[in-house]
């Protein structure tokens, strides 16, 4: 029963879809997903959605990226305010946080600020980098325990393009 709920909502969603000032339209984006992230190919075609509800817009194209040792890369990028991901960034940014679970804390990649996620305990993090005002990539992977192990996968995507394609 989710996963039709979650199909009528797309299907909805599509059908109301306009791009409107503020965000940049997904298509944008897929000739600057790397057919490779990590060394693992991509796992299935890009996911996208241009979303407009109550005069706000954001929009978001997502990648996966696999390979048979279970070892899983996700890479998103995302545009507009009001996008779940920028909230988060927006609200976690200055966060600086290490328990015996999980380290929080903001980093550079490629001058641009950047928020690094680590849950030691699950093995998976993420990073979320703002490449404007108003534009996110984020780079999640798993298993990994270390930052020196996610922050390298920033140099493979196109930050810059990304970046200059979202203005």
């Amino acid at each position: 029963m989710y996963a039709k709920g979650k199909i009528i909502l797309l299907a909805v969603c599509l059908l109301s879809i306009s791009v409107a000032v503020g965000a940049t339209d997904y298509k944008s984006w897929l000739p600057l997903i790397p057919d490779t992230l990590g060394g693992l190919a991509r796992s299935g075609e890009p996911d996208g959605i241009n979303m407009e509800m109550g005069g706000q817009s954001w929009s978001s194209l997502h990648q996966e990226y696999s390979s048979k040792s279970k070892k899983r890369i996700s890479l998103t990028i995302v545009s507009g305010i009001v996008a779940p991901q920028a909230q988060a960034f927006q609200s976690m940014s200055h966060m600086q946080m290490e328990t015996q679970d999980q380290v929080v804390k903001t980093v550079n990649v490629s001058g641009y600020k950047s928020l690094f996620q680590l849950s030691k305990a699950d093995k998976n993090g993420s990073l979320m980098i703002s490449v404007n005002q108003q534009t996110l990539v984020v780079i999640e992977a798993e298993p990994i325990t270390s930052e020196k192990e996610l922050l390298p996968l920033a140099d493979e995507v196109p930050l810059k393009k990304i970046a200059t394609q979202a203005k």
